[in-house]
Protein backbone atom coordinates (compact mmCIF):
# COMPACT_ATOMS: atom_id res chain seq x y z
CA UNK A 1 0.00 0.00 0.00
CA UNK A 2 1.55 3.41 -1.14
CA UNK A 3 2.34 5.64 2.02
CA UNK A 4 0.27 9.12 1.06
CA UNK A 5 2.63 12.07 0.68
CA UNK A 6 1.28 13.92 3.85
CA UNK A 7 3.04 10.82 6.34
CA UNK A 8 6.31 11.47 4.90
CA UNK A 9 7.32 15.28 3.88
CA UNK A 10 3.56 16.89 5.19
CA UNK A 11 2.45 17.50 8.34
CA UNK A 12 2.47 13.70 9.91
CA UNK A 13 6.08 13.29 8.29
CA UNK A 14 9.36 15.62 8.55
CA UNK A 15 7.09 18.73 6.91
CA UNK A 16 10.26 18.98 4.28
CA UNK A 17 7.17 19.39 1.64
CA UNK A 18 7.53 23.16 -0.27
CA UNK A 19 3.77 23.73 -0.55
CA UNK A 20 3.12 23.95 3.23
CA UNK A 21 4.73 27.32 3.06
CA UNK A 22 1.80 28.20 1.03
CA UNK A 23 -0.84 25.65 2.57
CA UNK A 24 0.07 25.48 6.17
CA UNK A 25 -1.99 22.12 6.47
CA UNK A 26 -1.81 19.20 4.55
CA UNK A 27 -5.53 19.03 4.30
CA UNK A 28 -5.25 22.52 2.39
CA UNK A 29 -3.71 21.22 -0.39
CA UNK A 30 -4.99 19.72 -3.65
CA UNK A 31 -3.11 16.62 -3.34
CA UNK A 32 -4.84 16.03 -0.08
CA UNK A 33 -8.40 16.65 -1.16
CA UNK A 34 -8.18 14.70 -4.46
CA UNK A 35 -6.99 11.66 -2.29
CA UNK A 36 -10.00 12.41 0.21
CA UNK A 37 -12.16 12.12 -2.85
CA UNK A 38 -11.19 8.94 -4.48
CA UNK A 39 -11.18 7.58 -1.03
CA UNK A 40 -15.30 8.95 -0.60
CA UNK A 41 -15.51 7.53 -3.39
CA UNK A 42 -14.42 4.14 -3.38
CA UNK A 43 -16.35 1.09 -3.21
CA UNK A 44 -17.67 -0.22 0.26
CA UNK A 45 -15.62 -2.86 1.43
CA UNK A 46 -18.00 -6.41 2.50
CA UNK A 47 -18.05 -6.15 5.40
CA UNK A 48 -18.72 -2.35 5.62
CA UNK A 49 -22.29 -2.45 7.17
CA UNK A 50 -20.97 -4.80 9.97
CA UNK A 51 -18.23 -2.49 10.69
CA UNK A 52 -20.43 0.72 11.42
CA UNK A 53 -23.26 -1.54 13.30
CA UNK A 54 -20.55 -1.94 15.76
CA UNK A 55 -19.43 1.33 16.08
CA UNK A 56 -22.64 2.79 16.31
CA UNK A 57 -23.01 -0.04 19.54
CA UNK A 58 -19.59 1.00 20.79
CA UNK A 59 -20.39 4.81 20.62
CA UNK A 60 -23.90 4.69 22.14
CA UNK A 61 -22.11 2.68 25.18
CA UNK A 62 -19.71 5.38 25.45
CA UNK A 63 -16.90 2.81 24.71
CA UNK A 64 -15.56 5.11 22.48
CA UNK A 65 -12.45 6.99 23.71
CA UNK A 66 -12.63 10.85 24.03
CA UNK A 67 -9.63 12.25 22.75
CA UNK A 68 -10.54 16.09 22.85
CA UNK A 69 -12.00 18.92 21.09
CA UNK A 70 -9.68 19.88 18.06
CA UNK A 71 -8.68 23.14 18.39
CA UNK A 72 -6.83 25.65 15.85
CA UNK A 73 -4.00 27.54 17.93
CA UNK A 74 -2.62 31.05 16.38
CA UNK A 75 -0.73 34.15 17.85
CA UNK A 76 -1.86 37.27 17.81
CA UNK A 77 1.06 39.68 19.20
CA UNK A 78 2.56 38.75 21.79
CA UNK A 79 -0.61 36.35 23.08
CA UNK A 80 -1.73 33.12 21.67
CA UNK A 81 -5.55 32.11 20.95
CA UNK A 82 -7.05 28.95 19.82
CA UNK A 83 -10.39 28.43 18.27
CA UNK A 84 -12.37 25.36 17.78
CA UNK A 85 -11.85 23.99 14.19
CA UNK A 86 -15.43 23.65 13.50
CA UNK A 87 -15.73 27.56 12.66
CA UNK A 88 -13.00 27.45 10.72
CA UNK A 89 -13.52 27.21 6.95
CA UNK A 90 -10.41 27.92 5.36
CA UNK A 91 -6.76 29.40 5.58
CA UNK A 92 -5.91 31.85 2.84
CA UNK A 93 -2.44 34.27 2.33
CA UNK A 94 -2.76 37.66 3.31
CA UNK A 95 -4.32 39.99 0.61
CA UNK A 96 -5.01 43.72 0.18
CA UNK A 97 -8.06 45.39 2.31
CA UNK A 98 -10.03 48.22 0.99
CA UNK A 99 -11.15 50.22 3.54
CA UNK A 100 -14.66 51.72 3.88
CA UNK A 101 -15.45 54.99 4.04
CA UNK A 102 -17.07 56.67 7.25
CA UNK A 103 -16.53 53.43 9.06
CA UNK A 104 -13.69 54.08 11.67
CA UNK A 105 -14.43 51.28 14.31
CA UNK A 106 -10.93 49.46 14.74
CA UNK A 107 -12.64 45.81 15.15
CA UNK A 108 -13.80 46.45 11.16
CA UNK A 109 -10.48 46.78 8.70
CA UNK A 110 -12.75 46.82 5.64
CA UNK A 111 -13.48 44.54 2.93
CA UNK A 112 -11.51 41.96 0.94
CA UNK A 113 -11.91 39.67 -1.54
CA UNK A 114 -11.18 36.04 -1.38
CA UNK A 115 -11.30 33.22 -4.31
CA UNK A 116 -13.45 35.89 -6.26
CA UNK A 117 -16.26 36.46 -2.89
CA UNK A 118 -16.21 39.70 -1.45
CA UNK A 119 -15.84 39.21 2.57
CA UNK A 120 -15.23 41.47 5.73
CA UNK A 121 -12.46 41.80 7.18
CA UNK A 122 -11.97 42.28 10.91
CA UNK A 123 -9.41 43.03 13.51
CA UNK A 124 -8.89 40.06 16.18
CA UNK A 125 -6.51 42.13 18.01
CA UNK A 126 -9.05 45.30 18.27
CA UNK A 127 -12.17 43.41 19.14
CA UNK A 128 -9.65 41.11 22.16
CA UNK A 129 -7.49 44.78 23.05
CA UNK A 130 -4.06 42.56 22.08
CA UNK A 131 -1.58 45.33 20.51
CA UNK A 132 -1.08 44.50 17.03
CA UNK A 133 2.46 43.12 17.20
CA UNK A 134 3.88 44.90 20.09
CA UNK A 135 6.47 42.59 22.11
CA UNK A 136 6.00 39.41 19.98
CA UNK A 137 8.02 37.20 17.97
CA UNK A 138 9.95 37.68 14.77
CA UNK A 139 9.09 34.56 13.59
CA UNK A 140 5.77 33.19 11.94
CA UNK A 141 3.93 34.37 8.75
CA UNK A 142 0.46 36.70 9.04
CA UNK A 143 -1.97 34.04 7.83
CA UNK A 144 -5.88 34.99 7.20
CA UNK A 145 -8.70 32.81 8.77
CA UNK A 146 -11.94 32.89 7.06
CA UNK A 147 -14.55 32.04 9.91
CA UNK A 148 -18.10 30.76 9.79
CA UNK A 149 -19.92 32.33 12.94
CA UNK A 150 -23.55 31.89 13.14
CA UNK A 151 -23.93 31.29 9.63
CA UNK A 152 -22.07 34.27 8.76
CA UNK A 153 -18.25 34.47 7.13
CA UNK A 154 -15.59 36.62 8.26
CA UNK A 155 -11.89 36.91 7.40
CA UNK A 156 -9.76 37.65 10.51
CA UNK A 157 -5.35 38.35 9.95
CA UNK A 158 -3.60 36.58 12.83
CA UNK A 159 0.37 36.88 13.01
CA UNK A 160 1.20 32.84 13.17
CA UNK A 161 -0.96 29.78 12.53
CA UNK A 162 1.25 26.91 15.09
CA UNK A 163 -1.61 24.04 13.90
CA UNK A 164 -4.45 21.65 15.21
CA UNK A 165 -4.21 20.44 18.88
CA UNK A 166 -6.93 18.13 20.99
CA UNK A 167 -8.08 19.60 23.93
CA UNK A 168 -9.83 17.56 26.53
CA UNK A 169 -12.14 20.35 28.31
CA UNK A 170 -11.25 18.42 31.23
CA UNK A 171 -8.01 20.42 31.50
CA UNK A 172 -8.83 23.37 30.77
CA UNK A 173 -7.95 26.04 33.30
CA UNK A 174 -10.68 28.93 34.43
CA UNK A 175 -10.72 32.01 33.28
CA UNK A 176 -8.64 34.55 35.57
CA UNK A 177 -11.00 36.65 37.59
CA UNK A 178 -10.28 39.91 36.09
CA UNK A 179 -11.64 37.97 32.96
CA UNK A 180 -14.23 36.37 34.49
CA UNK A 181 -15.96 39.49 35.82
CA UNK A 182 -16.64 40.45 32.30
CA UNK A 183 -20.05 40.54 31.39
CA UNK A 184 -19.40 39.01 28.02
CA UNK A 185 -15.63 37.55 28.16
CA UNK A 186 -14.26 35.77 24.59
CA UNK A 187 -12.77 33.19 26.02
CA UNK A 188 -13.75 30.17 27.59
CA UNK A 189 -11.04 29.18 28.98
CA UNK A 190 -6.92 28.30 29.28
CA UNK A 191 -4.81 25.52 28.00
CA UNK A 192 -1.22 24.85 27.71
CA UNK A 193 0.19 23.63 24.77
CA UNK A 194 4.24 23.01 25.03
CA UNK A 195 4.75 25.66 27.51
CA UNK A 196 2.88 27.71 25.69
CA UNK A 197 -0.62 29.71 27.69
CA UNK A 198 -3.21 29.27 24.91
CA UNK A 199 -6.78 31.29 25.38
CA UNK A 200 -9.90 29.24 23.89
CA UNK A 201 -11.91 32.11 22.13
CA UNK A 202 -15.88 31.38 22.35
CA UNK A 203 -17.65 31.99 18.88
CA UNK A 204 -20.51 33.41 20.41
CA UNK A 205 -19.32 35.95 22.19
CA UNK A 206 -16.83 36.64 19.16
CA UNK A 207 -19.65 36.73 16.61
CA UNK A 208 -21.28 39.61 19.19
CA UNK A 209 -17.80 42.05 19.08
CA UNK A 210 -17.66 41.34 15.59
CA UNK A 211 -21.12 42.79 14.69
CA UNK A 212 -20.22 44.96 17.23
CA UNK A 213 -17.79 46.45 15.11
CA UNK A 214 -20.00 46.84 12.27
CA UNK A 215 -22.24 48.84 13.69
Amino acid sequence: MRVPCWQIIGIDGDRSCPELDAHIHCRNCPTFVDAAREFLDRAPEEDYIDEVTGLNTNMSSGALRDDGVPIMTFRLGPEWHGLPVRVIEQIHPVAPIRRVPHRNNPGFLGLTSVEGQIELCMSLHAVLGVDDGDGAPATGIRRWLMLKLGGERWVAPVDEIRGVVRVDHKTMQPLPATLERSPDPASSGIFEIDELRVSLLAPDPLLRRFRASLA
